[in-house]
């Protein structure tokens, strides 16, 4: 199968302090990659140069065997990004922060777009309440509304950073299972986690990222995943 995602011996340092050092990684649509290390070993800025965030030192990030290192516009196209932080507005409705948003990716509104709002909606369980204002919605439906938002444009790259912070167990099921609905053969899922079982039920490979680059692969299995991470970090 040919990648949809390809870091080529990506460098990245900040000042003096190196981060990431030649990392490699395919990454292939259809499947959900879970990402897991220990906190600083480097997982945020290897999405936010997925972003376009930050600019790779060296290297090279292809999606579609297209070089978008420093194409801030096809990154946008390409990626949406759901983070542990709300990225909605309080005082706007769900369907208003879903239109403010679809603004801001130029999608032409008409009867079609808002068929596409309501069907995004309804995807995530928040269509019967579209009309309530953001900010005094409940955790996981805040989940679920930034989830929505990184979905508006039809990303072929989703990243999810800690997306279950904060939640309680039935609502992290819950988001899991809108999660996985929302997988294709045309996507590619990143979750970076700290929850291991998460990981370890719902991602189709791992990443266990240490010392500045991915150290190992893995396909969740039988084996504690957790356990397995401590004997290859140690």
């Amino acid at each position: 199968m040919v990648p949809l995602i390809q870091f080529k011996k990506v460098c990245k340092s900040f000042g003096d302090k190196e981060i990431i050092k030649n990392l490699s990684l395919d990454l292939f649509p259809g499947e959900i990659f879970g990402l897991v290390g220990t906190s600083g070993c480097g997982k945020s800025t290897l999405m936010k140069l997925l972003l376009g965030v930050y600019p790779p030192d060296s290297g090279n990030i292809l999606i579609n065997g297209e070089d978008i290192s420093n194409n801030l516009t096809r990154i946008r196209k390409l990626v949406g990004y759901t983070t542990q932080e709300n990225s909605f507005y309080d005082k706007l409705t769900i369907y208003e922060n879903l239109k403010y948003y679809a603004n801001l990716y130029n999608l032409k509104q008409g009867d079609e777009f808002h068929q596409h709002l309501n069907a995004l909606l309804h995807s995530v369980g928040l269509l019967e309440h579209k009309n309530a204002i953001a900010g005094r919605i409940s955790g996981g439906m805040k989940r679920r509304l930034d989830f929505a938002i990184s979905l508006i444009h039809n990303p072929k790259i989703l990243i999810l950073d800690e997306p279950t912070t904060g939640l309680d167990p039935l609502l992290v099921k819950q988001f899991w299972e809108i999660v996985k609905k929302t997988k294709s053969e045309d996507n590619t899922m990143i979750i970076s986690s700290h929850i291991f079982p998460e990981i370890q039920e719902n991602a189709d490979r791992v990443g266990i990222m240490h010392n500045k680059h991915i150290l190992k692969i893995v396909k969740p299995g039988g084996k504690s995943l957790f356990s397995l991470f401590k004997n290859i970090v140690k």
